[in-house]
């Protein structure tokens, strides 16, 4: 078991290989298609984002590769999905192509604390500080 406290550095998140077992502790930042899209307009707008994912691990409750790439080409070191969300072939080459590892939790429960777009409910981004999150490198 490898103990990882945040946050998640990009040479730790390259070393890490399939089927190695994480425990992490500290940030996951929550961030749905809805919230990635407002982020990109407001990109678009204002000429920069408005919350940094930059060095984050960040969950998510969809794995489309566009989505995926999109959080990684914004710098998320990694990205945590929940064991019951599938994911494909395409997935796993843009895992491979951008070398950051997609962990896999059965549930992400810790301190939650909305940060953008409250609006948004479920969908808005949020902060989540977990302790000892075991997750496992897909």
């Amino acid at each position: 078991m490898i103990v990882i406290k945040y946050p998640l550095s990009w040479n730790i998140a390259k070393r890490l290989k399939k089927g190695d077992i994480v425990k992490y502790s500290g940030k996951i930042v929550f961030v749905s298609k809805k919230a990635l899209y407002r982020m990109e307009n407001y990109m678009k707008l204002e000429g920069k984002y408005p919350y940094d994912v930059m060095g984050e691990v960040v969950f998510v409750k969809d794995n489309s590769p566009l989505f995926l790439e999109s959080l990684y080409k914004l710098g998320a070191s990694g990205v945590v999905k929940e064991r019951d969300l599938e994911i494909g072939e395409n997935t796993r080459m843009l895992i491979e192509r951008f070398q950051r590892p997609l962990f896999e939790v059965n549930k992400v429960e810790g301190q939650e604390l909305v940060k953008l777009y409250p609006d948004l409910n479920e969908d808005a981004i949020k902060e989540i500080w977990v302790d000892s999150l075991e997750m496992e490198v897909i």
